[in-house]
């Protein structure tokens, strides 16, 4: 008896020291690719660093004094907020509207996840290029318009319309993706709970609100957060498509960190908004953990 306990703390210890061992290379690369360039960044936020520089020196905390006084920083990070409050709310709820609604066609299921899932595997500057057509002042959208007699538009030449013309970009870009999340998500409800509820005299609603809703809470919590994250971080279909106007409307943070860091060899100056960023992003990330946190 003693004999085969030695024997299993022995396999123990041996499959603890293999699985470190392979996961030693992983860490090592997510050490180098992914942390060292986040510290980095945080200790270059702290200087007067250009790639094109000679001389670096410590400005301590000037960078981040002068972002939040910046009106650019300041209006990137109102349109940021504005951008990722629309899409994270209209998505995920669109996302999950239509998650029940194809789970309801049976055998098309299938063929509706993969029509939805196409334009999330297309490139996204691809995407936004196409877009940008659709966009244009003879593209399709006004030729629509004009079509039923309506005034054609100036999509991203307007200050009100360029903001919401990316949002919808971006919404129908990722619904996809979280469709596919939801729809996992519903096919591992047991279909016990709903035969009890019909036979309670529940309507479909009162299934989707007391069912569906608690069941899918770890699902909504991710896609929330993955969501989030995404917004936060819109890049390509500002560069591609407005250059982060008309006037400033469309200027996100990232592209500002894009403008001052690549354009304007302000690394230290970028970087700090990065950092304010990462905080940022962090603070969404820790609320939405502690709602989604089960009782």
């Amino acid at each position: 008896m003693q004999a085969s306990v030695a024997v299993s703390k022995y396999r123990t210890k041996s499959e603890s020291r293999t699985a470190f061992t392979l996961m030693l290379p992983v860490l090592l690369f997510f050490l180098v690719f992914q942390y060292y360039p986040i510290l980095k960044s945080v200790v270059i936020s702290f200087m007067e660093y250009g790639l094109l520089r000679r001389e670096t020196p410590f400005v301590g905390l000037q960078n981040y004094v002068n972002q939040i006084q910046d009106p650019l920083f300041v209006s990137a990070l109102i349109n940021t907020l504005i951008f990722v409050a629309v899409v994270v709310v209209i998505g995920v709820v669109s996302a999950l509207f239509l998650a029940v609604l194809v789970e309801r066609t049976g055998k098309w299921a299938k063929l509706y996840r993969t029509l939805y899932f196409i334009p999330v595997v297309t490139s996204l500057l691809a995407t936004s290029m196409i877009w940008r057509w659709l966009y244009a002042s003879n593209g399709l959208f006004n030729f629509l318009l004009t079509y039923f007699g309506l005034e054609g538009q100036s999509w991203l030449l307007s200050e009100q319309l360029a903001l919401p013309s990316l949002m919808v970009l971006t919404i129908w870009k990722n619904l996809g993706f979280d469709l596919v999340l939801f729809s996992a998500g519903l096919q591992a409800i047991p279909e016990e709970f709903y035969e009890a509820s019909r036979i309670d005299g529940a309507s479909s609603f009162q299934n989707f609100l007391f069912i569906t809703l608690p069941q899918l809470k770890p699902i909504v919590v991710l896609v929330g957060i993955t969501a989030i994250i995404r917004s936060f971080q819109v890049f390509t279909i500002i560069l591609a498509m407005t250059q982060g106007g008309p006037l400033n409307s469309t200027r996100t943070i990232v592209y500002h960190i894009y403008e001052q860091g690549i354009q304007y060899d302000e690394m230290g100056y970028a970087s700090a908004a990065a950092v304010i960023l990462l905080f940022i992003v962090g603070i969404f990330t820790f609320v939405q953990l502690r709602l989604g946190r089960e009782k």
